[in-house]
């Protein structure tokens, strides 16, 4: 349940992310995100206090999960790395997972997001390599995501065709690590998402 309640903690704070992170660097997001901001703070509170989400699929290495609340729904697929390599001790780094997630409104479909388990150290960006592409990604905090709605959609189709990914990002301590996701069970959980959330 820890990771689902981190899913729905990205989703509410996703965008004011952008919002903080730098006005120059999201221009290629809609303006409308600084107004959504708001509403996404006041569905996420009631999600968090009384709504548990489904299970829908386990498919190899990830997992589907939809949300219900008040007529509007939330899909989102999860997976944990396979290998995490860096100079750290793993009892002092936090939940490390992967989201793509549909939000509650139509303009936040094939979200890409990234936990690290960890602070990024500031003004670092973190590298996400699905087979030998690559794709950079800002971060805020714990957290990771693509500076727009294409780079979001291009990772998604390498992840479909894609069998692992790595994702290279350093601590506020300036620790390096490297977590190795496997993308099997990707596109199966990602196509009933899909469907449940259209």
């Amino acid at each position: 349940m820890l990771a689902v309640q981190h899913l729905l903690l990205l989703l509410i704070l996703r965008i004011t992310a952008k919002v903080l992170s730098g006005m120059m660097r999201l221009m290629k997001r809609p303006t409308f995100l600084v107004t959504l901001a708001f509403g996404l703070f006041v569905f996420g509170a009631a999600v968090l206090a009384a709504v548990q989400p489904v299970q829908m699929m386990v498919e190899k290495d990830w997992a589907a999960y939809r949300v219900d609340e008040d007529g509007t729904r939330t899909c989102f697929i999860s997976s944990v790395p396979t290998k995490s390599v860096g100079k750290y001790d793993p009892a002092n780094r936090g939940e490390t997972r992967v989201y793509v997630s549909h939000g509650p409104v139509p303009e936040e479909r094939n979200v890409v997001q990234f936990l690290a388990g960890y602070k990024h150290k500031q003004q670092t960006d973190v590298k996400v390599t699905i087979d030998k592409r690559t794709f950079t990604l800002f971060t805020l905090e714990g957290r990771s995501y693509a500076e727009s709605e294409e780079d979001d959609i291009a990772m998604i189709k390498a992840m479909k065709r894609g069998s692992k990914m790595k994702v290279v990002g350093i601590s506020s301590r300036g620790t390096k690590t490297t977590d190795t996701y496997s993308l099997a069970g990707f596109t199966k959980t990602k196509n009933l998402i899909d469907k449940t959330c259209n």
